[in-house]
């Protein structure tokens, strides 16, 4: 396999996997019957990375052999390769407009990306490509035994023109798409949606600059300028500046899908830290909520492999423990909490690590004191659970008062605080 094939399949191979990813999104959507308006974002960067994909694809020198066998016609996959990546250029200028937020005044350059625009565009480009390409000059063997399109157009009118027009389009559409990814992230405040576009926009950017290295070569054939790189390094430079245009794109594209992974993975570890906790916890709770995790079921299985809605059912386990903590509330006095404190800093705690062993002791023996009957106050202690508008901060804190809630030396200290007969020991 040659250099140039092995370039080419680190961009093919990421290509095929997001949009295997995004075409089980789209299958997803369309499952749940989401609104096709918030979700013609999705379809239209998916139809980008199709287009690529299928281009890029057909660059591999196993795929342009089979397709010349199988249809017989030299060049077979040349002409397709290159209109799909003019498709894939005017698609990705086209969503990243549409992503733009609007200002009242547009600078005048904006309407020539318009969608009737970049349609005129591509078609007349695409039919003119298609016309002068079967007079272009066939492709030579490199001597690495790869098909070279494109150094066969050397000095060649019409394969020059060919070229031209496929390699102006692509041009004409990343420029544009570089200078609006960065109106995007000038006007939003959105930091992943910034992030994203500066990302693409350094692709689309440098992307735009491949035209221009390629036109220069085709230059040179109708001149006396000689280019500074052999055909064997020329061809290389532009696999390169592909892959990299490419890769730049897919981060970019996918810095959000790549949060959203990130959250479940601190979702389903919020599931796993806050179990303990909740499994002791929810046996104070109102009958009705204990047969509902009975119907149900969850195990430490389930939380470790089961990936399905785990937002929801972090936010089930958040909520049933704040319930629980309402529920204890009349069997934990001031006096409790001030020596569960007491107990925290003894065993060198500080901070939050002693706020939440506080909460943790003082949870610990409200709930001694509820199941085993104990008289309770009449009126609630004046306090409440510190939590927070966000459910992964929610999930965190109560994973610190988890830990500590199984601690052996604190549930030691619980079962002393619990029983006045069991003398305490506050030592570290």
């Amino acid at each position: 396999m040659s250099t140039n094939d092995l370039i080419d399949l680190c961009t093919t191979i990421p290509l095929w996997l997001v949009v295997a990813v995004r075409s089980y999104q789209e299958w997803r959507d369309r499952k749940k019957s989401l609104d096709p308006a918030k979700t013609s974002g999705k379809r239209a960067i998916l139809a980008t990375f199709a287009a690529l994909t299928v281009a890029a694809t057909l660059r591999l020198a196993s795929i342009e052999d089979a397709l010349i066998n199988a249809t017989g016609i030299k060049d077979a996959a040349v002409l397709p390769k290159h209109l799909a990546v003019m498709v894939a250029c005017i698609l990705l200028v086209g969503w990243v407009e549409s992503v733009v937020p609007p200002r009242e005044k547009e600078p005048v350059w904006r309407r020539w990306v318009a969608l009737k625009p970049r349609l005129v565009i591509l078609t007349a480009a695409c039919v003119c490509a298609s016309v002068v390409f079967p007079y272009a000059s066939p492709s030579i063997i490199s001597p690495d035994g790869s098909r070279d399109f494109a150094s066969a157009q050397y000095g060649d009118v019409a394969g020059t023109v060919h070229l031209a027009l496929y390699l102006l389009t692509m041009g004409a559409a990343l420029a544009p798409s570089a200078i609006l990814c960065l109106t995007v992230a000038r006007r939003t405040d959105d930091r992943l949606l910034r992030l994203c576009m500066r990302l693409m926009a350094a692709g689309a950017g440098i992307g735009a600059f491949y035209p221009v290295y390629r036109l220069s070569f085709l230059l040179c054939g109708f001149t006396g300028w000689e280019f500074p790189l052999d055909e064997a390094e020329f061809q290389r430079g532009g696999a390169l500046i592909q892959l990299v245009t490419i890769l730049l794109v897919i981060v970019g594209s996918s810095v959000r899908g790549a949060e959203l992974l990130l959250r479940a993975v601190r979702q389903r570890r919020g599931l796993i830290a806050l179990r303990p906790l909740w499994v002791e916890l929810v046996s104070v709770l109102p009958p009705d909520v204990i047969l509902r995790h009975l119907r149900r079921g969850t195990s430490d299985r389930d939380d470790r492999y089961r990936f399905r809605d785990l937002y929801g059912r972090l936010d089930e386990r958040v909520v049933d423990i704040s319930d629980a903590w309402f529920t204890l509330l009349p069997w934990i006095s001031e006096d409790t909490r001030h020596q569960a404190l007491a107990i925290a800093h003894d065993r060198g705690l500080q901070g939050d690590d002693a706020d939440a062993a506080r909460e943790a002791i003082t949870l610990r023996v409200a709930r001694m004191k509820c199941i085993e009957g104990e008289e309770y106050t009449t009126q609630p202690a004046g306090f409440q659970m510190p939590m927070y508008n966000d459910l992964l901060a929610n999930a965190s804190w109560l994973a610190r008062v988890a830990h500590h809630y199984t601690s052996p030396h604190l549930v030691e200290a619980a079962n002393a605080l619990t029983d006045p007969r069991i003398p305490r020991e506050v030592s570290a």
